[in-house]
C-alpha cells in the first residue's frame, strides 16, 4: 500500500514539474494563463472534493487554447497552474476569471508536495460578501513568496450554463484602473440602452404603436440579459438570490428572443409578405414559451435543457429570419433595409463573441464587449427604423386624407347644388307640417274643452257634495282618465254616486274612450232601480260591448273604475270596483276595499262585479284613484311609487281639512316625480263622509 501511494506521489511530482510555469516579475501588470500553462480535469462523479482529486493529478491535461470552453458541462472541473516569482519581493497577484457568472469557484494553494490549503472561495451561487472588494468579477488574491514556485488548484462548477472563461494574473492596481474604465463604459452603454427603451415606450404611448411596445419589451429583456452576463445582475438586482441568479439568463434569453420574433413578424409585415411562414412562427413561439416554463423548474437537468434549447432556438431563429428578410427586401421596403443593417451588425457581434469564447479571437476591448456594443447599435438603428416606419405610415395616411378631402370637396359641390334645389321643398314641407300641427293642436285643445265641459265642474260638485275634492293631471292635452259625480234619487232615498275611471290608452284615443264611458255611465245610471254600483258596472259593461262591436268584430277596449255611493242619512256606503280599489281612511290607518279583478267592457274573465256594503262612522274619508299615481317613477329613487308608497304618503300628509289633505297629497306626489317624465294620466278623488 505504501509503495502504491509513493508511486502516485512521484508521478504527481513529475506531472507538476513538467507543466509550464507562469513566470512573474514585479513589473508584470497582466499575465494570461493559457495553453499548456493551465491543466484541467473533469471529476467523474460530478461533485468532488480536494481529497478525491489528489489521486487524479496525473490525469490533468493542458487546455492548449486561449480560453476554457467546455460547452454546457454540469460536473466539477478542476484546474491547475504553477507560478514562478522571479523577484526579490513578496508579490500579491489576483487570479481573475473573465466570466463573472460562474456558479462556484474554490481556490487551493499547494504547500509542499501533496498538501493543498483553501485560500479563497466565490461564485455566483455564493454570498456576494465573499467577492473581492465587492467587485462584480471573480477575483481571488494569491500571495507569492520571493523566488518561490507555487502551485494552485481551483474547482469550477457552472451548474449547466455555458462553461467558458479566460484566466489571468493581474496586479490589484491594474484591476482597479480597468474596473474604473469599465464602469464608465458600461454606465454609458446601459444609459444608452435604457434611454432607447424609454424612447420606444414613449413612441408606443404617444403614437399608439404596438410594434414600439414589442421592441420595448425586447430591449428591456436583452438589456437585463447583458447586465446578468456581465455580473451586474448579481451586483445590483438579485444579490444573494441564488435561484434567480441561476435562472435569469435562460429566462431573459427566452423572453428576449420571443419578443424579438414578434417584433420582427410585425416590423417586416411577414403576415403580408410571407404568409406561409406563420405556422413556423407559431412553432418557434410555442417552443420559446415551453422553454421559458422549463427554465424556472428547479433542478440542474432542467437548467441544462433550457440553456441548450434557448441557444439552439436562437440559432434557428437567426437562420429562419434570412428568407422572409430577403423577400421583404425585394418589395423595396425601406424599413427592411434598416432591419438588415441592424441584424447584420448584431450577428457580426454575436459571431465575434462566440469566436472569442472558443479562443479563436484573442481578448480585446472590442472582443470582450462586442456583444453589448452590437446590441446597443442594433437598438439605435431599429429605433430609427420604427420612427421611419411610423413616418411612412403617417405620410400614407396624410396622402389618403388629402385624396379623401379632395373627394369630399367635389361631393360637397354636388351636394350643395342638390341641397339648394331641395331646400325650397323642405321649407315648403316644414311650413305645411307646421300648419297641420297647429290645426291638430288646435283640434286637440278644442277636444280638451269638450272633455272638460263633460267633466263635473268644481262649482257643480262643491254644491252637490261639499266635502269632495279632486286633482286631475292628464299626461297629454286630453286624457283617458276621468271622474264622475251624480246624485240619484231611488225611491225615497237620495244616493250620492262618485267614480274615478281609467280608460284604455291616453291622449286622443283615451279621451275618445272616456267620452264614450261617461256617456255609458250616465245612460246606465238613469236606468238604475236601486243604489247598486255592481249593477251599474254590469250595465255599463254591456253598454260598451254593444257600442264597441264594429263590423262584427268586438274591440278590446274598456276601463278600470272604482264606483262608490253613499247615503248620509243612513250612513250607508256601497262600493264596486273594476280593477281599482276603494280606500277608507282616517288619521292613522287605511282600510282597502278590494275590486273585482276584471275591467269594464270586453274581458277574458266572466266574474260578476262584487258589491261591498258597509256603514261608516264620523271622521272617515274615502279615496278613489287611477293607477297613474302608483305607477309613476320617482326622481331620487328611480323606482315606482307603488301602493305602499302611496299609502305612506296619504297618511303622512293627513290634515283635518279634507281640501288641505288632498292638496298635501298632490304636492307630495309632484315632489316624488321631480323631473321624471309623467307616464300616465293621474286622477284622485277624496271625500270626507261627514
Amino acid at each position: 500500500m505504501t509503495k502504491k501511494y509513493l508511486l502516485v506521489f512521484l508521478l504527481s511530482v513529475v506531472h507538476f514539474i513538467t507543466n509550464s510555469q507562469v513566470s512573474i516579475t514585479q513589473n508584470d501588470d497582466f499575465l494570461k494563463i493559457e495553453g499548456n500553462q493551465l491543466n484541467y480535469f473533469i471529476a467523474p462523479e460530478g461533485k468532488s472534493t480536494i481529497q478525491s482529486v489528489k489521486s487524479h493529478l496525473k490525469e490533468f491535461k493542458p487546455i492548449n487554447s486561449r480560453m476554457v470552453n467546455l460547452g454546457f458541462e454540469t460536473k466539477d472541473v478542476w484546474f491547475y497552474f504553477e507560478t514562478k516569482n522571479l523577484s526579490d519581493s513578496r508579490l500579491i497577484r489576483m487570479l481573475k476569471l473573465s466570466n463573472p457568472i460562474i456558479d462556484e469557484v474554490d481556490v487551493y494553494k499547494r504547500i509542499g508536495e501533496s498538501t493543498f490549503i483553501s485560500v479563497a472561495k466565490g461564485g455566483d451561487q455564493r454570498p456576494f460578501a465573499w467577492r473581492y472588494n465587492g467587485n462584480r468579477e471573480l477575483i481571488f488574491p494569491l500571495r507569492l513568496d520571493p523566488h518561490s514556485t507555487n502551485g494552485f488548484l481551483f474547482r469550477v462548477n457552472n451548474g449547466g450554463e455555458q462553461f467558458y472563461f479566460q484566466s489571468s494574473l493581474e496586479k490589484g492596481s491594474y484591476i482597479q484602473v480597468k474596473h474604473g474604465n469599465k464602469q464608465v463604459f458600461y454606465g454609458l452603454l446601459f444609459g444608452i440602452m435604457i434611454f432607447i427603451i424609454i424612447l420606444n415606450l414613449a413612441i408606443g404611448i404617444l403614437f399608439r404603436q404596438r410594434i414600439a411596445y414589442l421592441y420595448t419589451l425586447y430591449g428591456a429583456s436583452f438589456t437585463l440579459l447583458q447586465m446578468s452576463l456581465l455580473g451586474f445582475g448579481t451586483t445590483w438586482l438579485w444579490t444573494d438570490q441564488y435561484f434567480i441568479s441561476n435562472r435569469a439568463n435562460p429566462v431573459l434569453a427566452s423572453l428576449g428572443v420571443l419578443f424579438f420574433l414578434n417584433f420582427t413578424y410585425r416590423y417586416l409585415e411577414l403576415h403580408i409578405n410571407t404568409p406561409k411562414i406563420k405556422p413556423i412562427v407559431r412553432f418557434i413561439q410555442i417552443g420559446l414559451l415551453i422553454n421559458l416554463c422549463i427554465s424556472i423548474i428547479p433542478g440542474t437537468a432542467f437548467m441544462n435543457i433550457s440553456a441548450i434549447t434557448v441557444n439552439a432556438m436562437t440559432l434557428l431563429l437567426n437562420l429562419f429570419i434570412i428568407y422572409p428578410l430577403v423577400v421583404t427586401l425585394r418589395t423595396g421596403s425601406r424599413t427592411a433595409k434598416s432591419y438588415l443593417i441592424a441584424f447584420s451588425i448584431l450577428q457580426i457581434s454575436v459571431f465575434a463573441f462566440v469566436l472569442r469564447n472558443f479562443g479563436v479571437i484573442p481578448n480585446s476591448f472590442l472582443a470582450d464587449n462586442g456583444l453589448q456594443i452590437g446590441f446597443a447599435v442594433e437598438m439605435i438603428i431599429l429605433t430609427f427604423g420604427i420612427l421611419q416606419r411610423f413616418k411612412i405610415m403617417n405620410d400614407a395616411s396624410i396622402s389618403v386624407l388629402a385624396e379623401a378631402n379632395e373627394l369630399k370637396e367635389n361631393l360637397n359641390i354636388q351636394l350643395e347644388a342638390e341641397v339648394e334645389l331641395r331646400t325650397k321643398e323642405v321649407i315648403e314641407q316644414r311650413n305645411e307640417l307646421e300648419q297641420k300641427n297647429e290645426e291638430i293642436t288646435s283640434s286637440i285643445l278644442y277636444a280638451k274643452r269638450i272633455q272638460n265641459a263633460l267633466l263635473p265642474s268644481s262649482s257643480y260638485y262643491s254644491n252637490l257634495i261639499p266635502n269632495l275634492n279632486v286633482f286631475y293631471y292628464p299626461k297629454d292635452i286630453v286624457a283617458g282618465d276621468f271622474y264622475w259625480i251624480k246624485r240619484i234619487r231611488i225611491g225615497e232615498d237620495v244616493w250620492k254616486f262618485v267614480a274615478v275611471a281609467d280608460c284604455t290608452g291616453h291622449g286622443v284615443p283615451g279621451a275618445m274612450m272616456s267620452v264614450l264611458c261617461m256617456n255609458a255611465l250616465n245612460e246606465s245610471a238613469r236606468l238604475l232601480e236601486q243604489a247598486d254600483p255592481a249593477e251599474l258596472l254590469t250595465r255599463v259593461s254591456s253598454y260598451l260591448r254593444d257600442y264597441l262591436l264594429t263590423d262584427g268584430m268586438e274591440l278590446s277596449d274598456g276601463m278600470d273604475i272604482s264606483v262608490a255611493c253613499y247615503n248620509s242619512e243612513k250612513q250607508m256606503l256601497r262600493f264596486c270596483g273594476a280593477n281599482n280599489p276603494l280606500w277608507i281612511l282616517n288619521d292613522n290607518e287605511i282600510r282597502v276595499v278590494p275590486a273585482t279583478k276584471r275591467p269594464v267592457g270586453k274581458s277574458e274573465s266572466s266574474l260578476p262585479f262584487e258589491l261591498h256594503e258597509m256603514t261608516y262612522s264620523e271622521n272617515q274619508r274615502i279615496l278613489l284613484f287611477s293607477d297613474g299615481c302608483i305607477d309613476q317613477f320617482g326622481q331620487q329613487t328611480g323606482k315606482k311609487l307603488k301602493t305602499p308608497g302611496l299609502k305612506k304618503m296619504v297618511l303622512e300628509q293627513y290634515d283635518p281639512n279634507p281640501q288641505n289633505h288632498l292638496q298635501n297629497i298632490e304636492q307630495g306626489l309632484l315632489r316624488w316625480m321631480g323631473s321624471e317624465e309623467q307616464l300616465d294620466d293621474i286622477c284622485m278623488m277624496l271625500i270626507d263622509l261627514n
